[in-house]
């Protein structure tokens, strides 16, 4: 595969994944989300990587390319905010003259796509777009397909005037990458589809793209609670019990597939329901029930906490804690007794501010969506679907029912709580010096 480059597109800003950060540093089973993107490159062959990077994770990514050192990886960072078609122009002079696969960072593939491309190359197509048939709308590019051929693409139509039940996914091939850059750097739209309305515009003159069906898992990392089904997907690939050296007391239960990495601690009467996830040096206190979740490194979950179909990262101290259908970044912790709720009274589809828009979430359990450097007092209750942005607070007994920007403190009134700055910072290594002092 020395002859084809494969541009991976990770400059955007991630802002409708707040609060979480950026996406592709967010871990499952102990791996960061773009390590398996990589990985998948290296083991079927390729070779040269150009990665479209931001300044917010440009530094991550450099430190990631030590892992792949077979790897011929180029960073780039993005040089405007126009989209796919600005990633792609950032690259111009890397990908000139060569044969490209455009791949977008945030979705994730079975490894049977790549060699599904690679048979299709000996037609000499111009292009290939890869698609996925959706029984519902998605907010989409949707392609118009005649005889395997593409006629068409529209981006992101009305539900009533969809062309097609197939929705385009960014996995694509381009024989020539000058012709796309020539188009691309002309073309002129209001809106976010200058990539669509210049492969519309190849098409319309002359050039053969054909069209690839994908059947395979295909996830994404778009909003928030996205991770949850990411989590599942990932979750569901552990095989059986993995246990590396971990202690874990005789009157603790373990069933179904479970991973533990080194240095966990399983305490008295615990239950671990698989399939889940256990980083290294967490404790798992007594009395705790832990199903189908994954969970970070030297994490403390403590006595009678449960945590049910969740995703949590490093360094979270909980006690007597119900985490249900919930997303926790890394340094949470939370006193006993507070409730993340994942289950509206009316038993509907849980809805979710995405800046100005309400969104439906699809979903109908789900709980909190909790950014890094995050406290939450006794006692507290934290609605379905709330938000709590990164080093914020929340006050013991607050119910908290909107979500909560970046370094706030919600704090109990008489009539709910208020809001104010939030001065007080916490670092990373707040709880490795607060386990030190407990010696755990």
């Amino acid at each position: 595969m020395d002859d084809l480059t494969i541009l991976l597109l990770a400059g955007g800003d991630s802002d409708r994944f707040w609060p979480l950060g950026d996406k592709h540093s967010i871990k499952f089973l102990g791996k960061p989300f773009v390590y398996y993107h990589l990985s998948q490159f290296s083991k079927l062959g390729f070779k040269n990587i150009v990665i479209i990077v931001n300044k917010n994770n440009e530094a991550f990514f450099h430190n990631l390319k030590n892992d792949f050192t077979p790897l011929d990886i180029n960073l780039v960072l993005q040089a405007d905010g126009k989209g796919m078609a600005g990633a792609i122009l950032s690259a111009k002079h890397l990908i000139q003259n060569k044969r490209i696969i455009i791949r977008n960072s945030s979705d994730i593939y079975e490894d049977i796509l790549l060699p599904s491309i690679i048979s299709e190359l000996k037609e000499n197509p111009d292009g290939i777009l890869t698609g996925v048939s959706q029984s519902s709308y998605f907010p989409g590019g949707y392609l118009q397909i005649s005889d395997n051929k593409i006629v068409g693409i529209i981006e992101k139509p009305s539900p009533e005037k969809i062309p097609s039940n197939i929705v385009t996914i960014a996995f694509n091939y381009f024989k020539d990458a000058n012709l796309l850059i020539n188009v691309l750097s002309k073309m002129q739209s209001t809106k976010d589809d200058i990539f669509e309305k210049t492969i519309d515009f190849l098409i319309k003159e002359g050039a053969e793209f054909k069209f690839l069906p994908y059947k395979g898992y295909w996830g994404y990392l778009k909003y928030p609670w996205h991770v949850l089904d990411i989590n599942s997907y990932f979750l569901h690939k552990i095989k059986g019990q993995k246990i590396k050296k971990a202690i874990i007391h005789k009157s603790s239960i373990l069933s179904g597939d479970v991973y533990l990495e080194d240095g966990v601690r399983i305490l008295e009467n615990s239950k671990i329901a698989g399939p889940t996830y256990i980083g290294s040096g967490t404790i798992i206190g007594q009395n705790c029930l832990i199903r189908e979740s994954m969970i970070g490194a030297n994490c403390v979950v403590g006595f009678s906490t449960e945590i049910a179909r969740s995703y949590i990262g490093d360094n979270c101290w909980f006690h007597s804690n119900y985490l249900g259908d919930s997303i926790i970044s890394s340094n949470v912790a939370m006193g006993a007794g507070t409730v993340l709720a994942n289950y509206k009274l009316s038993e509907g589809s849980i809805m979710s501010f995405i800046k100005e828009d309400k969104v439906d979430t699809g979903k109908v359990k789900l709980g909190s969506m909790i950014g890094p450097n995050v406290r939450i007092g006794i006692n507290s209750s934290i609605m379905p679907g709330i938000k709590i942005g990164k080093g914020s607070f929340v006050g013991a007994g607050v119910i908290l029912d909107k979500d909560l920007p970046d370094d706030r403190f919600a704090y109990p009134t008489k009539s709910g709580y208020t809001l104010k700055n939030n001065n007080i910072k916490i670092t990373q290594n707040s709880r490795s010096d607060a386990r030190n002092k407990l010696n755990l």
